[in-house]
């Protein structure tokens, strides 16, 4: 749940590399809370609206799935460590996020704002994140910029 599995390497070049990090280190949840790193690809006034997304469909994937043991230790892990993601979790919000639009910050090519598509596959056991920029937009040429000069830009 929330394990990032795969990427193509514009995805690694805006979000970082998944593959550097060690395989208990690539759940995308785990890292937004505990991460400081994985928080600065954002602007701070998104933090609020992202960590309430992330609880709230970590709430809705675990009451679709309440067997999932994967949920259950993603639970118990954030929820007594973590003061922020048990504050959200005491909101009660449910849902699932399946579009919308993020701003990813980058130092070379500065804030990109990217449109999001969620596609769930398989009952939802695996979800694919779409992020893309209108073609020949001022974004878009910073996408290109950022392919080529790679991820430590």
């Amino acid at each position: 749940m929330w394990d990032g599995m795969a990427q193509n390497a514009m995805a690694a070049a805006v979000f970082g590399d998944l593959a550097a990090q060690p395989p208990g280190r690539r759940n995308l949840l785990l890292r937004w809370f505990t991460d400081p790193a994985s928080r600065a690809l954002f602007p701070p006034e998104d933090h609020e609206v992202l960590a309430r997304a992330h609880v709230a469909g970590l709430r809705a994937a675990h009451a679709a799935r309440p067997e999932d043991r994967r949920a259950a230790e993603l639970l118990a892990e954030l929820r007594f460590t973590e003061e922020e993601f048990a504050a959200c979790w005491q909101r009660y919000e449910v849902a699932l996020r399946r579009s919308g639009r993020k701003r990813v910050l980058r130092p070379v090519v500065g804030e990109l704002q990217l449109e999001c598509e969620v596609l769930a596959a398989g009952g939802q056991d695996q979800l694919l994140l779409v992020h893309a920029a209108a073609a020949d937009s001022e974004v878009a040429s910073r996408l290109e910029l950022l392919r080529v000069v790679g991820a430590g830009a």
